[in-house]
Order: structure tokens, then sequence, then C-alpha cells
């Protein structure tokens, strides 16, 4: 829908959708949590959050980059509203000043996750207007890799705060289970991967696990029994030392992450297992490994808990906390499961 839209600060008029302005800024930035919900196939549907209500001049949203479709402006209650757009890549949005509490700007972009073998990857930029992002990932999604590192999710969703981030998961990813037995006890090694995996190896006497994979550049990891190697770890990619991440731990378990460069053997070296804990990991026990003890069950009604990964893409240095967001600020909800 084309709109007139009479800017009240700025003595022109903008028709919606008629014009290319290039780089031009034309309203004040606002005060915006952008909501990211992705989908099975890879769209990604947007919502922003837009607060600033009490500028005296017309707000400026810009929004992400993409294949946008769908687009609509709205108060809380689905009203719609006034607005005006900059076409320029990717798109702005200007809507004039007004006493509604918040106005909610929604759109789709179709493709904006692609899927290479059965990893989902995204490079994402955030709008230079906002610095914070709430992403939600499909049902099946626990874990994802942001800028090649590893974060475990469980059942909450992610928070991205900085100029954006390489984003990478796999939905419902395979979990390989080898059996190792040593000292008359069998222990279950998981690894999670959609790479072809071959022989695996276990050498008590150089305490490391080995095993062969067929894809390059394609996220792994290892779900170790503590009791059968202890951290920290040493991991190689055929014979020479490689980055890696010991991500996640619970009771009985280590998470070891890496994305090797080439195929070939991965081993990996630790310390002694640790006594006493546990015989065997049946099935069930492993299950539980892989969801991960950690994983809170519920949240209070007045708050809500997700990762936040804060840092500058270009300098790939991220870090994880804990955030929790009362009532009085905007609320980001745990990922569906």
């Amino acid at each position: 829908m084309k709109i007139l839209l009479s800017l009240l600060i700025i003595p022109i008029l903008v028709l919606a959708g008629s014009q290319a302005f290039g780089q031009l800024s034309m309203g004040a930035a606002p005060e915006e949590v952008i909501k990211v919900t992705i989908d099975e196939s890879g769209t990604a549907h947007v919502t922003h959050e837009i607060n600033s209500t009490a500028n005296l001049k017309p707000i400026q949203i810009d929004t992400i980059n993409g294949n946008m479709n769908n687009l609509t402006v709205t108060d809380v209650n689905g009203n719609p509203v006034e607005y005006a757009k900059i076409q320029k890549t990717p798109l702005s949005i200007i809507i004039n000043v007004s006493q509604r509490n918040m106005t909610l700007v929604k759109y789709d972009l179709v493709g904006a996750v692609t899927n290479t073998d059965g990893v989902w990857r995204w490079n994402y930029y955030e709008p230079q207007d906002t610095d914070y992002t709430a992403f939600h990932f499909p049902k099946g999604v626990d874990m994802v890799w942001a800028n090649e590192r590893p974060v475990y999710l469980g059942n909450l969703g992610l928070g991205q705060h900085g100029n954006g981030f390489r984003l990478q998961y796999v939905i419902n990813e395979p979990v390989n289970i080898q059996t190792v037995q040593t000292g008359g006890k069998n222990f279950s090694v998981g690894v999670r991967t959609v790479s072809g995996l071959g022989n695996y190896a276990f050498d008590e006497s150089l305490r490391s696990y080995s095993f062969n994979f067929d894809k390059a550049n394609v996220p792994i990891v290892v779900i170790m029994p503590q009791d059968l190697l202890s951290g920290p770890y040493d991991v190689t990619l055929n014979g020479n030392a490689t980055l890696h991440q010991e991500f996640h731990y619970n009771s009985t378990h280590a998470w070891i992450g890496f994305e090797p460069a080439k195929s070939g053997t991965i081993q990996i070296t630790g310390g002694p297992g640790n006594q006493g804990q546990q015989t065997s990991t049946p099935s069930s026990s492993f299950d539980n490994a892989t969801i991960g003890s950690s994983t809170p069950t519920s949240q209070p009604d007045d708050t809500s808990t997700y990762l936040l990964i804060g840092g500058i893409i270009t300098a790939g240095v991220i870090g994880i906390i804990i955030v929790k967001k009362t009532r009085s600020k905007t609320t980001l909800k745990p990922k569906d499961t």
C-alpha cells in the first residue's frame, strides 16, 4: 500500500515505495528489539518492536537485508500504522510521532538461512540502528554455531549483541553412538555431525580417542564420557593441532566442538577417566547427556532466560553469558520445543 506521509519536522513529502534514497537518513534512531524466528524452511520471520514514542521527530527503522515479503506496520492491536519507505538496500521505514506504546514492523525474509549438506547457515548483519537481536530456532535445534564457536541452547533462544555473526545449525542433528570397551566397562561416546564417520579407536595407553570423517567444514561435536577421558582435552586433525571448544558439561559428559577444515582423522587426548562415577552408559543415560542436565525445565512468569552472545564479527570474539529480563523491559521467550 502506498501512503503519502507528511513528516512533521522534515519539509518534504515521501511517497512510500516510489523513490530511491540511497543511504539517506530521515528520522531518529528507534529504541527497539528485533525478534527473529527461523522456520524449518530457512525463512526468517522478523518483528521490530519499536518503543521510541516520545521522540519529537519521525523515527527511521532499518530492516534486515534479504528477500523481503509480507511487510506490515501496525500497533500492538494489529491496527495499521501509516509509514513511508526509503527505498535503499536494506529498506528503511519511516513512522511519524505518536502516542502509541509500541509499533510493530513485521516481515519475512524468504531463504535467509540456506541449507548445504544438512547444515543451515546465515551470515547475519544487524541493522545499524539497533544493538540487540533475539533469535528463536526450529524445533529440533538445541545448539548453534556462532562464528565457528559452538553454543549450547537447550530449550532457550539466542540473543545476539554486536555487529552480527555467522550462524550455523543442524535440525535434529544425528547422534552417532560409538561404544568403547576398556577396563571391563563399556562407554558410549556420542558424535553429533552430518558428516559420514568411519573407524574409531580408543588407545588407553595414550588416553586418546580417534575416528575418521569424510566432510570438511562441517561442525562436529563429541560428547565424551568423563569416566572414559577427562578434560582438558587436546584435539588434532590428521596429526596437527586444531581449534576446538569445550563448551558444555553436565555430571557425566563433556561436549567438545570443532569444525575441521579438512576431512580425515580426529584424535582427542585427555586425562584419566573419573573413577567410580558409572560403570556403563546405557542409551537412556546417554539421552540425558545429549539433552543436557543443566537445561532449565521452567521459567518464572516474570522472567525469561536466554543466551546472549556479544562481540564484533570481524574480531571473531564472542562471550556467552546468561541474562534475565524482567517485565519492565522487553521480554524474550524461551525457544519453543
